[in-house]
């Protein structure tokens, strides 16, 4: 089924122009006012709007506005169209949450490159929050089946990625390790007894040369599961050859246990954690990241306050004061 882009314009002649460029590869509604645009939003749910400025009634800042207040639709990305001043109509509209512009007269070829662009981002960002949600499910049932009464994986996830930025990787990588994370918790595909011997294990290093993202750090958080810091473990490697996700996955795992284990307030459970860990600061763990998390320890006590006091996972532990 193809996209469905909703056109607003209160000229019958803009119209006609968007019908040409986009009919061939998109399901086209139209409207001529701001009223009509918001009904049809909400009743037809489109993938992509593209939006007029100057229109009799609201006008398409005022529509932009409420769309984006209006929390059911306001994932749907808008690109404004305007034959106004170039780059006031622009910064008018990225501040009421456009996410691109075009001018007037409109040209095909960037019409379409904008329209296909954004689309593609939306469709790509959808599909990660509803993976992050099945992989929660599924990681949920495989603990109850194996009677875990914790379910740690998002948490751990959400601890991951914001590690990772702190250890310096790149946005993008940070997110694609909260990403990977869950999936190495489904079943014992994390836990194999330190063999990584496992069919699972196997079938899934297999896809390593074709993966990317996600898919890919998963395939390298699987490798080098029960490798510590200085290199001992399964399998055996040299420290600075320990792939920097694997580093953070290992120290987020043990501060977590020790979260849970300790007793008190959120934060002097965290503080706890980070001082028994640092214990293990150049053996099991990343120097560098215990010398992090001290000085971020405040930092990540209001994360795992509000990731404790989150549906998911239910805690073990009572929620003292911070």
């Amino acid at each position: 089924m193809a996209y469905k882009v909703l056109v607003v314009d209160d000229e019958p002649s803009n119209l006609h122009v968007m019908r040409t460029i986009l009919q061939d590869q998109y399901t086209l509604i139209f409207a001529k006012s701001g009223e009509r645009a918001i009904e049809l939003t909400i009743q037809q749910r489109p993938d992509l709007i593209l939006l007029d400025i100057m229109m009799p009634g609201m006008n398409g800042y005022e529509v932009c506005r409420a769309l984006k207040n209006e929390k059911a639709v306001s994932h749907i990305p808008i690109i404004i169209v305007s034959a106004l001043d170039e780059y006031q109509s622009e910064v008018e509209g990225l501040k009421r949450g456009a996410a691109d512009f075009l001018i007037k007269p409109v040209s095909p070829e960037l019409v379409k490159s904008r329209v296909a662009n954004l689309l593609g981002e939306a469709r790509a960002t959808i599909m990660q929050e509803n993976y992050q949600l099945v992989i929660n499910q599924i990681a949920a049932v495989a603990a109850l089946h194996n009677n875990y009464v914790e379910i740690s994986a998002p948490r751990i996830a959400k601890f991951c990625e914001w590690l990772s930025v702190k250890y310096g990787l790149t946005k993008s990588k940070a997110e694609d390790v909260g990403l990977a994370y869950p999936l190495c918790q489904i079943g014992e595909l994390w836990d194999d007894g330190g063999n990584n011997t496992t069919a699972e294990s196997r079938s899934l290093l297999l896809l390593s040369e074709a993966t990317k993202g996600f898919a890919c750090v998963a395939v390298t958080l699987l490798t080098y599961k029960n490798t510590r810091w200085d290199g001992s473990g399964f399998p055996e490697i040299e420290a600075d050859k320990i792939p920097e996700e694997c580093r953070v996955v290992t120290v987020a795992e043990a501060i977590d246990r020790e979260i849970e284990s300790h007793e008190g307030s959120v934060s002097d459970r965290v503080k706890g954690a980070i001082e028994t860990v640092s214990q293990e600061a150049g053996t099991l763990a990343d120097p560098r990241l215990i010398h992090i998390l001290d000085e971020n320890s405040d930092e990540l006590s209001h994360l795992y306050f509000d990731w404790l006091s989150s549906p998911w996972p239910t805690p073990i532990l009572p929620i003292n004061e911070f």
